[in-house]
């Protein structure tokens, strides 16, 4: 889709809004650039992000792997009444395109036909998908290295996709959104 962002993240919460107990503000996502139309807060304790509504409703809650956690790392997101979505960092499939490329990429480098610019990436595909089920729908995906994210059918809610793309960039070592 072309033209403005559906979503602008702000740190910290909006003005006159009150936090959940034991919660730390984080981020908010507003309509406008003029942060006058809140969509969603975004609210942590620990490794875990709350979506709020700006009627404090609870939307959804988003798991994030702990840090010590390298390969293949799991991300879910809980919602009220509705199935669990749950992600590794990488999917089958791009894990087995990756190892398919690789020789062709080994090949190439060895004719120099890319005079030394050759670039391997890791498998760069996240795909959140329903559990419980044989064959589950994938609700989300993500493109690692790039900002981009697809949402699938109305498996879910656009403003939790636009929350996971900003928790996804948090880390724990962080402080510059205190």
């Amino acid at each position: 889709m072309g033209g403005e962002p559906f979503a602008y993240a702000a740190t910290g919460m909006p003005p006159n809004w009150a936090l959940p107990p034991g919660t730390e503000p984080r981020y908010t996502l507003y309509r406008t650039k003029d942060t006058s139309e809140p969509i969603v807060v975004l609210v942590a304790q620990g490794q875990q992000f709350t979506v709020l509504t700006p009627d404090h409703h609870v939307l959804a809650e988003l798991r994030l792997p702990p840090p010590e956690q390298y390969w293949r790392r799991v991300n879910e997101i809980v919602r009220p009444k509705q199935p669990l979505l749950r992600a590794r960092g990488a999917t089958v499939r791009s894990i087995i395109k990756s190892v398919l490329y690789f020789p062709l990429l080994l090949i190439e480098s060895l004719l120099y036909l890319t005079d030394g610019d050759i670039v391997f990436d890791p498998p760069t595909r996240t795909a959140w998908k329903t559990t419980g089920r044989m064959w589950n729908r994938t609700a989300l995906t993500q493109k690692i290295g790039s900002p981009t994210y697809r949402v699938y059918g109305k498996h879910l809610d656009h403003r939790i996709a636009y929350a996971q793309s900003v928790a996804g960039l948090w880390r724990p070592d962080r402080d510059d959104d205190r």
